[in-house]
């Protein structure tokens, strides 16, 4: 299997569905599915498109904060840069190199999912994000997100802007405050 570029949750019981929005949703902008295999965690599809990963979802956010009807079956998308061991070394080492990335003064969170995975999620943030001495963390409205998705075997890693991750539950959230 080649590795994929991007990360989309569902509930385990609507596979079918949401693999159905997955594709209709990429078709909608325009992108290309050269693969779509299914993770070892349920609910998570690994997908592998042509193009930005970064570019298509923060392509498809705006596509959700116009129409999140659109968006039933799929909760959320994920760009990922790279594959790593998920050992603690291996992570803390990528994590290093994402900090050239950041600079000084920006403001920046870890977002982490673990899956199948026993490690405790402080003792993970806590070296996970030990390395990086730029910037400042944000917790609120950061301007760059290092993301760590675990899959028990496997972890993908990004960095991305804030707008470059899709929560669909977010937005219809969002979507709901302004309309009261």
């Amino acid at each position: 299997m080649v590795a994929g570029n991007m990360l989309v949750t569902f509930r385990p019981n609507e596979k079918g569905h949401a693999e159905d929005e997955m594709r209709a949703r990429l078709k909608d902008v325009n992108v290309h599915v050269e693969s779509v295999e299914e993770t070892n965690v349920e609910g998570v599809f690994e997908v592998l498109i042509l193009g930005d990963p970064k570019k298509v979802v923060r392509d498809l956010r705006f596509l959700c904060i116009d129409a999140p009807e659109l968006f039933l079956h799929t909760h959320h998308w994920v760009p990922i840069e790279r594959w790593v061991d998920p050992y603690i070394d291996e992570m803390v080492r990528a994590a290093k190199e994402y900090e050239k990335e950041i600079k000084d003064g920006e403001r920046w969170m870890l977002h982490l999912h673990k899956r199948h995975i026993g490690k405790h999620s402080a003792d993970l943030i806590e070296k996970l994000t030990a390395p990086i001495n730029r910037g400042k963390v944000d917790l609120e409205k950061p301007e760059k997100i290092l993301v760590v998705e675990i899959l028990g075997d496997r972890a993908g890693m990004s960095l991305v802007r804030s707008d470059e991750l899709l929560d669909v539950g977010k937005i219809r959230e969002q979507r709901e405050l302004e309309m009261i």
